[in-house]
């Protein structure tokens, strides 16, 4: 039988099986997070945040010009979705081959080659399957395809391994080169590759004793251990309770290196006859660290640093730079080949071909030069080029020192943690990586952040081993794997190691590097702004093709154990069927649901109806990604709004983000009026701020306007402060250091926006922005819809601040239309429909549609109209059913007592009852919790009072009482309402008597 064609048919039905399940489940147009960003800076071409991603937008830009689908953002969508079943393809072929590598023959017969074959497609299937892999696969993010470039450099790396004695073996080799080079144009995750690769050349062409690689092999594991328990006697004593300086982790740092190098020269010294040799371990890393440092940060970094120092920021001096370097190393071909030197050869046509493929960011600093909508850092010189490739916008990190977060909401890594070992072990290690890791095999607990791992139902048995490494288990079966892809690929590591050591230290190389090294270097501090699991997901890769070799291995054990060629194929083939029913069928039914986007719009329609909050012509200013590049691609991509400024208050402190506000109009909207020099803003810092009264003056022909046009322009009710002539707020100050008190750079601009424009054009602040990003405006900013107008009114106490008629049109609005001029009226699709799954972050943006439906309803309340208080809660209701976007029991409890207020005492008793259930279950859990804001207490209490429950009433007291022995007020009230029970049972009874 052609046995080739069987592998070849089932690597395309694992494709087309991947392909299908990706197509059906893409998210339909833009998502959160910086796929907005990706998608209108690959439709324009333009320049995302640092260091760049210039391949992946030339992609994209190819992708969004072919018409397959309608929608721009599908279209990008798609790179992620076909790279990513590119990349379940490779990973089938990669296990195949290792299997077969370590084999040492090709199948047997027909049984043999499906053990091989489906065990492969079981590993790859485990990967598609899996919840990083997935969620990346949808969406136009650079992890899928960066997913794939690894994955093809794993493919040409073991297509070479099998014919490295070939005559024209090097074209593997320089193939990967240039993936390589064109990995940094997309993200690094696949540029650590170069190591693995290495290793296998080495291992391949250099070996000649392979006990003398063993030895060193356990020295290099020696050498290792006491590095690492040197770092962590190091780590254990730093123990500080506040930040730490720069110049303070620089020198921990300093140190730290000083100290490793120090023991590692000593180690080496007293082995180096056994370690300086071509057959020591020692020389994969320290050649292949070598080749990764000369990518990076050398070709990245270090080659654009030194183009710019020795050419300044001239174009011509900087090409014939690269012309010189191009000829110097054509040169070390031509010497190589003439010399034959075919190591040299490899190293010089190598780096040709790296070179070549990091060319792609030439394509930032040309777009850059044209002022796109979007140019981030705008580095359109040499030298701004080499401050984005190092991200000097994000500053300087430690490596070594693991505590060093300076912002007041990152404090818990000092007060949550004894010292830095703790804290790298608890949180940057197990957290942050190896719960990622068990999400992905052994199931995950739910999607909020920080959820735990799910091995439902055995997670009792896990939280016995989870405190060791602060993981905790829980969750329901349906969504969890049992652990059993977790415990497959751990045996798969065994057998690779037991078959092929060689190739398995490769792998698990690959696997430590593409996760925990990587892991250890980001040094993330605590909390994230979001799960960062799609960091790691190359190593994920590696640890599906282990699982491959472990069905592949089990199956191995069933040949040999069977007592007849009858139980072999029976044996052989119930554990191929319980490996597909356990491993990918187990996994899709877990994860299909939550990684189904195929109807989410919602990224869209909040982006939407955010632009539609705000009057023509306004400006905006938006918190963080979520508000602001899904924002971006719509008017970028599609036209809507483009009237409106975006201001983006991170970027705010950036000078060339204030200059490009100042000077930049794409769409011929008007720039932003700002008073500042291009000199000024070029040195703007922080400066010191006492608390202070601030003043913005009205000009005279609006303070002399007829009445009605005021109402026209500002719905002013109030000529209060128009007549006063100006508005004024206290400004407070935002940071702190030491005893010195100071405003940030975005809240010098903000005042300096507000001041040069707010009587020329409206601004508004998103509902997402912080309140200290307001600068004191509070009591001046009506509600319109998603955003906050600045108007020349002040909030009246007890009266919630909106505009009526506009935020009925928004939140009342039952059109399916859209518009990309100005008209109030929101989209609410698929927050009704149960069928779309949304995580915690859908969740809070979601919430805030209800924020704005309750402000409406408590402004009826307000003003006494009760009747249309209820329709408007309804109608949230009917928009946001709270039964498929559930809420806490806090929001719950108001909204009831809202229904209670205004006479909707149906409504009342309905989200009574669901919240007497949640509180009572929260009261059963944590008996105790009597404190807090919304305890169950204090809600059933209050509940328990307006339902006239005296009986329940009076049993919730006696629980308190528990609490509170010897407080004679909670006695007292419990006699109060055992009586008051005694009396309405009296009274029902009298009652009854009488019918």
């Amino acid at each position: 039988m052609n046995y080739k064609l069987l592998r070849n048919i089932i690597g395309a039905v694992v494709f087309l099986i991947t392909l299908i399940v990706l197509l059906l489940t893409v998210q339909p147009t833009v998502s959160f997070w910086d796929c907005g960003e990706f998608i209108a800076a690959s439709y324009y071409l333009q320049v995302p945040h640092p260091p760049g991603t210039p391949f992946f937008l030339l992609l994209g830009r190819i992708f969004s010009m072919i018409p397959f689908v309608e929608n721009i953002g599908l279209r990008v969508n798609y790179i992620s979705v076909l790279s990513s079943a590119a990349s379940i393809l490779l990973l089938y072929l990669i296990a195949v081959k290792l299997i077969e590598n370590y084999r040492g023959k090709k199948p047997d017969n027909l049984l043999d080659a499906l053990g091989t074959y489906i065990a492969a497609a079981i590993g790859a299937l485990s990967f598609s399957f899996s919840d990083t892999f997935w969620f990346n696969g949808v969406e136009a993010e650079v992890y899928a395809f960066s997913t794939f470039l690894a994955a093809f450099v794993t493919w040409l790396m073991i297509r070479w391994h099998e014919r490295a004695d070939e005559k024209d073996n090097e074209k593997y080799l320089l193939m990967i080169a240039y993936l390589i080079g064109l990995s940094t144009g997309v993200h690094l995750m696949s540029v650590l590759a170069i190591v693995p690769v290495v290793m296998v050349i080495l291992f391949r062409k250099y070996l000649e004793d392979e006990e003398a690689l063993k030895k060193t092999g356990i020295l290099f594991l020696i050498h290792a251990g006491i590095l690492v328990l040197i770092s962590l006697a190091m780590w254990s004593t730093q123990k500080t309770a506040t930040p730490p300086s720069p110049e303070e982790y620089q020198a921990y740092d300093s140190r730290f290196k000083m100290i490793a190098a120090g023991i590692s020269v000593i180690f080496i010294g007293v082995f180096w006859k056994k370690i300086f040799t071509r057959n020591s371990f020692y020389m994969p890393p320290f050649i292949g660290g070598a080749a990764l440092f000369i990518t990076y940060p050398g070709i990245v970094k270090f080659l654009p640093a030194l183009m710019a120092e020795v050419a300044g920021d001239s174009i011509i001096i900087e090409i014939l730079f690269l012309a010189v370097l191009f000829g110097l190393l054509g040169y070390a071909v031509y010497f190589a080949i003439k010399e034959k030197k075919p190591t040299l050869h490899l190293a010089a046509m190598s780096f040709i071909f790296a070179l070549i493929g990091f060319t792609t960011f030439a394509m930032v600093i040309i777009r850059s030069n044209q002022n796109p909508p979007m140019n981030e850092n705008e580095p359109n010189t040499f030298t701004e080029l080499v401050s984005y490739l190092n991200r000097e916008q994000y500053g300087d990190f430690p490596v070594f020192k693991r505590r060093f977060a300076t912002e007041p909401h990152q404090q818990v890594v000092y007060t949550g943690y004894s010292s830095d070992l703790d804290f790298f072990w608890r949180y940057q290690m197990n957290h942050m990586m190896t719960r990622y890791w068990l999400w992905n095999y052994a199931g995950r607990e739910g999607w909020n952040q920080d959820d735990g791992v799910n091995i439902a139902p055995s997670n009792q048995l896990g939280n016995l081993f989870g405190k060791v490494f602060n993981l905790r288990f829980d969750g329901s079966v349906k969504d969890s794997l049992f652990a059993i892809p977790l415990i497959l690929g751990l045996l798969g590591i065994y057998f690779h190691f037991r078959k092929d050591w060689k190739m398995a230290s490769v792998f698990m190389v690959m696997f430590i590097l593409m996760g925990y090294l990587t892991a250890f270097y980001q040094n993330q501090q605590q909390p994230q702004p979001r799960e960062r699991d799609y960091f790691y997901v190359g190593g994920f890769f590696v640890f599906s093709i282990w699982i491959a070799i472990a069905v592949r291995a089990l199956v191995d054990i069933a040949y040999t154990k069977a007592k007849s060629n009858s139980t072999k194929n029976v044996d052989v083939v119930g554990i191929l069927a319980l490996g597909i029913l356990l491993v990918p069928i187990k996994m899709f039914a877990a994860n299909y649901y939550s990684h189904d986007r195929s109807n989410n719009w919602l990224p869209w329609d909040y982006s939407y109806n955010l632009l539609q909050s705000c009057a023509p012509n306004a400006v905006l200013f938006t918190n963080g990604d979520n508000d602001t590049f899904p924002v971006w691609y719509l008017q970028d991509v599609e036209g809507v709004r483009r009237d409106v400024k975006i201001v983006n208050l991170s970027l705010l402190n950036t000078p060339w983000y204030i200059k490009q506000l100042k000077e930049n109009d794409p769409y011929r909207v008007g720039t932003l009026k700002i008073r500042y020099s291009d000199a000024q803003i070029t040195d703007i810092r922080p400066i010191a701020w006492e608390p202070r009264s601030v003043s913005i003056t009205i000009p005279g022909n609006i303070r002399e306007g007829v009445p009605q046009d005021l109402f026209n322009t500002y719905n002013v009710s109030d000529s209060s402060v128009l007549k006063q002539g100006s508005i004024t707020f206290q400004m407070n100050p935002t940071l702190n250091f030491g005893s010195v008190k100071a405003i940030r750079v975005q809240d010098i601009m903000v005042k300096e926006i507000v001041e040069s424009n707010l009587w020329e054009r409206p601004i508004y602040f998103a509902v997402t922005c912080s309140e200290d990003s307001k600068i004191g405006l509070d009591e001046y900013l009506m509600m319109e819809g998603m955003s906050y107008r600045v108007v020349p009114e002040k909030r009246k106490t007890g009266i919630e601040f909106i505009n009526e008629d506009i935020m009925k049109k928004q939140l009342f609005s039952d059109t399916t239309s859209f518009s990309k001029n100005y008209r109030p009226g929101f989209n609410y699709r698929g927050l009704n429909d149960s069928s779309i799954f949304m995580d915690e972050n859908h969740k809070r943006m979601t919430q805030n549609y209800r924020n704005s439906f309750i402000r409406l309803a408590l402004y009826y309340l307000n003003t006494n109209r009760k009747d249309i208080t209820v329709k408007t809660l309804d109608k949230m209701d009917e928009k946001i059913p709270r039964k498929i976007v559930g809420m806490e029991m806090g929001l719950l409890y108001e909204i009831g007592n809202l229904y209670f207020n205004s006479g909707g005492h149906k409504q009342f008793r309905e989200y009574s009852a669901e919240v007497e259930k949640q509180a009572l279950q929260l009261l059963e859990e944590n008996p105790s919790d009597i404190q807090s804001y919304y305890n169950p207490y204090r809600i059933l209490i209050d509940i328990y009072e307006n339902q006239k429950e005296y009986a329940k009433l009076a049993d919730i007291w006696q629980r308190i009482q528990t609490i509170y022995p010897n407080d004679p007020n909670v006695q007292g009230n419990i006699e109060k309402y055992r009586n008051l029970a005694k009396q309405s049972t009296s009274i029902e009874v009298k009652t009854d008597s009488i019918r």
